[in-house]
């Protein structure tokens, strides 16, 4: 594995968490084991932008019996929710070359983009540019009490969070490091029953990343719609290279819409893409269920 990080991923969701333990694969990393758990509702409490930790208790329980079935091990990487997650890319004059004046600059900038206390944060950024005309910036940031109050009841447990990340990024790392550099436009979804990514990158550099709800008002072939015709208008994005798609249980109705809208042909990510395949078929049925999640857990190494 190319990253240097535990072994152990964890990704957490309002009603569920998945245990997978990576190992070097001959090519790709191997998926020595996984397991999902099942949370409580009453767990989680919706809020803006990141959940509310609403009962500790339960996901110490949670966490317990993870603990008891796998094994002893005390470090993870966190993978959550894109939804959880604000992801932006900033255009910006100049940014400062000391980190601690850049940070601030940054939340400045964020607080432009959306009507939350930029202070409450839990912010991480890149720089993706610079130019004459200025910088792009990649800012990915998440309610800071919500993670603080998730990764004490880990810590209680034992396990030391080093990483907390975006499920979809990860994906798109797992798929990505394995391709050819290009400079066109490439297109990534990553689909779910409660929400969805759509992401548009120009070579290796995102132009554009936004996570939705799907609140039952629209169809996804809608929401889907309405992306393509929002990219078309403002990136011209009419010519795309290549199409991703991720997820676990997409319809061929989706992927149709998908391929009609930008006129694209469709690759479906599979877990046996970015794993070592004897590991990954030795699976069973939980690839169905969280096929797309066992990769998200590769890309943590990607790199």
């Amino acid at each position: 594995m190319a990253r240097s990080f535990p072994p152990d991923v964890l990704v957490l969701d309002t009603d569920s968490l998945l245990h997978a333990r990576l190992g070097r694969g001959k090519g790709n990393p191997q998926i020595a084991q996984a397991k999902s758990y099942r949370v409580p509702t009453d767990t989680f409490a919706p809020a803006v932008v990141t959940p509310e930790l609403a009962n500790e208790a339960a996901l110490a329980e949670v966490l317990r019996r993870v603990k008891l079935e796998t094994g002893r091990w005390d470090k993870a990487s966190l993978l959550l929710p894109d939804s959880w997650f604000r992801i932006n890319i900033l255009e910006m004059p100049t940014l400062p070359d000391r980190r601690g004046e850049a940070n601030d600059v940054v939340r400045w900038s964020l607080k432009r983009t959306m009507p939350i206390d930029p202070d409450s944060l839990r912010l991480s950024w890149e720089v993706l540019s610079r130019s004459a005309s200025g910088v792009r910036v990649l800012a990915v940031s998440a309610m800071d009490k919500p993670l603080a109050a998730i990764e004490k009841v880990f810590s209680a447990a034992g396990i030391e969070i080093v990483l907390i990340e975006p499920l979809g990024l990860n994906i798109w790392n797992a798929v990505t490091v394995r391709e050819a550099d290009t400079k066109n436009d490439r297109l990534f979804f990553y689909l779910r029953n409660r929400d969805f990514t759509t992401a548009v990158f120009r070579g290796g550099q995102p132009l554009f990343i936004r996570s939705r709800n799907l609140n039952g008002e629209r169809t996804l072939q809608q929401e889907i719609k309405l992306s393509a015709s929002y990219l078309r208008d403002t990136l011209r994005t009419d010519a795309i290279d290549r199409c991703y798609v991720a997820g676990n249980g997409v319809g061929a109705e989706v992927v149709d819409t998908i391929s009609s809208e930008f006129s694209s042909k469709v690759t479906m990510i599979s877990l046996h893409d970015v794993a070592d395949s004897a590991a990954a078929g030795q699976l069973g049925s939980i690839v169905a269920d969280y096929g797309a999640e066992l990769a998200a857990c590769t890309g943590v190494f990607a790199g």
